[in-house]
């Protein structure tokens, strides 16, 4: 008979939790799964509740286990946040989430795995992103990825509908874009931290935007200032 491996049971655990929840998955319906005697299982588990941080270090090492920094944050950062929304769309919902919303409040333990689980990732896209943005920047966009991305889940496993997490990371991707462009003249800066509060923080538009603006305030100074020589040569000739 062949032996089942520890990897094998937590990953039709991960599969049942993320279909029916933690309170709808029973030891037995694991064992079941992986063709084990319950008392079998027992040997490998204790309980349902060792399961679960097994279960997040399985999902996490799929997300980032293979992914190494190459100092390029922005690249980098596409990767990871294309393996989340795969990962997400194929399987219509998060198992972070599905637990986080099952768990019982008698279970402390658990609830800190689940928490450790959402943090874990902010800290590797976060990580990511320092590799070329300091931490003000860094650490308000890794949170926002997980925000965004997490709550499109939604509409996944409501109406199986993929539209709202590929928007999120379409406007990430954005955002990461505007990040890494290069940076603007000191004029464009100041009329961004007058837009936005931080020119950092503005978007490709905003920025394109303010630059044309600008253009165009030198344009007319320097129409300006052509009209002025005309005038004064002019006023010579009188």
């Amino acid at each position: 008979m062949t032996k089942t491996s520890k990897a094998e049971i937590v990953t039709a655990a991960r599969d049942l939790m993320r279909d029916k929840g933690y309170a709808g998955t029973s030891m037995k319906d694991v064992a079941e799964r992986v063709g084990l005697l319950k008392g079998s299982l027992y040997s490998h588990f204790p309980s349902k509740e060792s399961l679960v941080p097994e279960v997040l270090n399985l999902t996490f090492n799929e997300l980032f286990g293979e992914i190494e920094p190459s100092g390029n944050w922005r690249d980098d950062y596409e990767i990871a946040l294309d393996r989340l929304t795969t990962m997400l769309t194929r399987h219509r919902r998060c198992i972070g989430l599905h637990l986080a919303y099952g768990l019982e409040d008698t279970s402390p333990q658990l609830q800190d795995a689940v928490a450790g689980f959402f943090l874990d990732i902010r800290e590797a896209f976060r990580e990511l992103l320092m590799q070329g943005l300091d931490l003000g920047l860094a650490e308000p966009l890794a949170l926002d990825t997980m925000t965004a991305v997490e709550g499109a889940t939604l509409w996944l496993a409501l109406y199986g509908n993929s539209g709202p997490i590929e928007g999120a990371k379409a406007a990430l991707l954005a955002r990461a874009d505007s990040l890494a462009a290069e940076d603007p003249d000191e004029k464009v800066c100041k009329l961004l931290d007058q837009m936005t509060g931080d020119w950092r923080r503005a978007s490709l538009a905003e920025k394109r935007l303010a630059a044309r603006v600008i253009k165009a305030e030198d344009d007319l100074l320097m129409a300006q200032a052509k009209f002025d020589a005309y005038a004064e040569a002019e006023s010579c000739f009188r």
